[in-house]
């Protein structure tokens, strides 16, 4: 499958699989960027990519970048449409740093070099299907009510 992609900087690798049976390409950060705890920001990764027709694609964390930097997505995952390809459509990695008390560089910035391997991305198949809204007149139309947040059990 061959993906258009734009780089504004040559020296950012392409995402990369990093191994035969890998699901995800890895994305690096296109920018030295400082993060505190409790901050959000958006990481560059200066691509411009198109999913092919019929296609979208997702973006998550790199696990092993989360856990040693107590890091997530600040949006638990992108997800980036067909459609986003223009010109000024640069895919971002909107990244937050969790607050913990007991970390000894809480004062600290955390430093995401640029050419950091930050999050990757998996294109998946948009198989939307065709919806048409049948609205209701009253809320019990699918049966008695289950509860929610926990209340199929207390274990």
């Amino acid at each position: 499958m061959k993906i258009r992609i734009y780089r504004k900087d040559k020296s950012v690798p392409l995402p990369e699989r990093k191994t035969p049976r890998s699901v995800g390409l890895d994305v690096y950060a296109a920018e030295t960027v400082e993060l505190y705890p409790g901050e959000v920001k958006l990481v560059p990764t200066g691509l411009i990519i198109e999913a092919p027709p019929g296609y979208f694609f997702k973006i998550f964390i790199r696990s092993g970048f989360a856990v040693k930097n107590g890091v997530s997505l600040a949006n638990d995952v992108g997800i980036i449409d067909e459609d986003y390809c223009g010109p000024e459509d640069e895919v971002r990695i909107a990244l937050v740093r969790h607050y913990n008390p007991r970390d000894p560089r809480l004062d600290e910035p955390l430093v995401i070099e640029k050419g950091t391997r930050i999050a990757q991305i998996i294109f998946e198949k948009n198989e939307f299907p065709q919806i048409e809204w049948e609205e209701q007149d009253r809320p019990d139309f699918a049966g008695r009510t289950r509860g929610g947040f926990g209340s199929t059990g207390t274990r």
